[in-house]
């Protein structure tokens, strides 16, 4: 969000002072996520991004600004460049053309690049404690405390995050998952769930359920200060009760590897995937 609203500013065709106007044409295109000469080399999609993602970035730079200023070229996570990526980078990080700029984050703080950060400006930016942020959320008008907890936690504590999540269908989507996994649990049925987790966000479910069933293992160690799904109590101490922590910590790792297998095989059957995966789920917890 800050380097999309630094951006905006960069682009911004008559800005004031250190704000952009969000009236000229170029904040227009920014708001509409048009804008040509801002380029996002990294989406959510990607699980790596090869030389070739650098060759694209190479061609976009010395190409003419479309609007006739600054160029943005907006790495979101460096964790994903393979090292020949890096290495393909580096030239152009030390010469770029005039009227670019590059943003990079980092979310890892290890420097597994020292030569790729050693030619950049670093910024280190932490969230707002706890506290704040949920006295934040407060004045934003959202009042369930534990649904703000929950949600601050699932974004490691970004507030913005937490309120862009809660607002969403995103939100109502969770909720009913876990009603109906619930449910499946009572009816000692987690077949279930199959429609509901193969129908889309079908990753997203999979974290969700881990981090559920992780907060069932702190439940049972009395770690419950450190619970991320504040709005699942009930629901965890079930688990909690039900089954032992090896149990639980053996059904995340299950889960795990078939998050991986959906994320990495070309063309694999998520259905029957997920099928043989709920069968084995249930054998464990047997």
């Amino acid at each position: 969000m800050l380097i999309l609203f630094i951006s905006k500013w960069l682009l911004c065709l008559k800005p004031k002072g250190t704000k952009f106007c969000n009236e000229c044409h170029g904040c227009k295109l920014m708001s509409s996520n048009n804008h040509p000469d801002w380029h996002n080399c990294i989406n959510q999609k990607n699980t790596i991004c090869n030389i070739d993602t650098i060759r694209l970035i190479n061609k976009k730079i010395f190409e003419c600004s479309q609007q006739g200023g600054r160029k943005i070229i907006f790495l979101s996570d460096i964790e994903k460049l393979t090292e020949s990526a890096v290495n393909a980078f580096l030239k152009t990080l030390e010469e770029p053309p005039k009227n670019t700029w590059f943003f990079l984050i980092d979310y890892s703080n290890l420097n597994y690049f020292y030569t790729l950060n050693s030619r950049c400006l670093i910024y280190k930016l932490f969230v707002p404690s706890e506290k704040h942020s949920l006295n934040w959320l407060k004045q934003e008008h959202i009042k369930k405390n534990r649904s703000c907890l929950t949600a601050l936690r699932i974004h490691q504590g970004s507030p913005l995050s937490a309120k862009k999540f809660i607002n969403s269908s995103i939100w109502i989507e969770r909720t009913f998952f876990f009603k109906l996994l619930d449910s499946a649990f009572k009816d000692y049925n987690l077949l279930k769930i199959l429609p509901i987790l193969k129908e889309k966000n079908t990753i997203m479910k999979i974290d969700w359920l881990c981090l559920l069933l992780f907060d069932a293992i702190k439940f049972n160690i009395d770690q419950k200060k450190y619970l991320i799904n504040f709005d699942q109590i009930k629901f965890i101490q079930f688990l909690s009760y039900r089954y032992t922590h090896m149990i639980l910590d053996f059904s995340i790792r299950t889960w795990m590897r078939c998050k991986n297998r959906l994320l990495k095989i070309p063309g694999i059957n998520h259905e029957l995937l997920l099928l043989e995966q709920l069968l084995q789920w249930e054998i464990i917890l047997k």
